[in-house]
């Protein structure tokens, strides 16, 4: 289970850590968006999957180049970190990281 705590709590670990942690993110909501959107970087179909218009962009740009390279720039991690209202940017999507580790923990159990 993915809290909006567990993703501040773990924007708050050492750098290695978040790293990695912020690039996975990515990834898995990159990975909700419609291919049209992934190919366009942006968010036209308003699903409540992926990324927000806002954050349409960056965000693919940022798991596109995860995936390339198995890391992320520090000043792509910082953006993500930033305070957006009360809590980093990347923690408006907890409930999609939560829905994505419950599906991950069900199809392990499936094999």
């Amino acid at each position: 289970m993915v809290t909006k705590q567990d993703v501040i709590a773990a924007l708050n670990r050492e750098n290695e850590f978040v790293q990695h942690y912020v690039g996975r993110a990515l990834v898995v909501l990159f990975n909700r968006q419609v291919q049209d959107e992934k190919q366009n970087n942006s968010t036209k179909h308003h699903n409540l999957r992926g990324f927000a218009p806002c954050d349409a962009r960056s965000g693919s740009i940022g798991a596109k180049y995860y995936l390339k390279h198995g890391r992320l720039e520090d000043w792509q991690i910082e953006q993500w970190k930033k305070i957006h209202g009360k809590s980093p940017r990347l923690a408006k999507y907890w409930r999609q990281l939560d829905e994505a580790a419950k599906e991950k923990k069900d199809a392990q159990k499936a094999v």
